[in-house]
């Protein structure tokens, strides 16, 4: 089995990190909290709202990831308010590996081929946003406030057609909630992957972590607020899981 990530996910607003409840900032957070030295990869978006990549407040979000980036000698994932080539260099010029697309991907998937054609299928990575209903599962739009008219499995199948490299997928329903990831939702997916798959939203103990990443289609699992809970949580999940053959040293 190939060796799965541990990743930190960090959502930033005006240059401070915010612990998300339900998709809700917590305003309370700074860096400090977060230990980057044994996560394999981080993810870092920026959830200001209806900001272009030209705004000056924008640069905000651009000058703290070059400061993360000199400090974490680890491959870097960035987002927020994507929404064109020219927004995607930008970022890889201030410091990230690879990009996500969200809002961009849902009005036009033509944007992920355009993007691994232009940068590398690798540093395309296409965050999907769910919530369940009724045993219904649905994508989301606005932020995870919307449903969307495209069905999920739809677009879940048509973002690998264009040739996205990774697929980051979050619970609305989970998000904050520190009782596991959706798990039934990993089921109800598990036939239609074929590129890595990263889960976040939900976990609140390193069982959940190990769960999640026994499953074979699952690359990565990322986590959020339980990082910022638990002192030297990286290295104290890593020795949790260590003799699961599926764990990157």
């Amino acid at each position: 089995m190939v060796a799965k990530r541990i990743i930190t996910t960090l959502m930033l607003k005006d240059g401070v990190l915010f612990r998300t409840k339900e998709f809700s900032p917590d305003y309370r957070y700074t860096l400090n909290f977060v230990d980057m030295w044994s996560v394999d990869e981080l993810i870092i978006i920026d959830i200001s709202r209806n900001l272009n990549f030209d705004d000056k407040e924008k640069e905000i979000f651009f000058e703290e990831m070059k400061k993360i980036s000199k400090n974490a000698y680890i491959p870097i994932t960035a987002g927020g308010g994507v929404r064109k080539l020219d927004d995607i260099e930008k970022l890889l010029k201030n410091g990230a590996d690879k990009i996500i697309l969200n809002t961009a991907s849902i009005i036009d998937t033509n944007i992920i081929s355009l993007a691994a054609k232009e940068f590398g299928s690798q540093c395309i990575v296409v965050c999907v946003d769910t919530m369940s209903e009724k045993d219904q599962y649905y994508l989301m739009e606005n932020y995870g406030q919307k449903k969307s008219k495209i069905n999920l499995i739809d677009y879940i199948k048509k973002i690998q057609e264009k040739n996205a490299g990774e697929i980051f997928l979050q619970s609305v329903n989970k998000d904050g909630s520190l009782t596991g990831y959706d798990f039934n939702l990993l089921e109800k997916i598990s036939s239609y992957i074929k590129i890595p798959l990263v889960i976040s939203c939900g976990a609140g103990n390193w069982d959940h972590v190990k769960k999640v990443l026994s499953y074979e289609y699952v690359s990565a699992a990322s986590l959020t607020n339980i990082f910022h809970f638990t002192e030297k949580s990286i290295n104290s999940l890593k020795n949790y899981i260590k003799d699961s053959t599926f764990i990157r040293e």
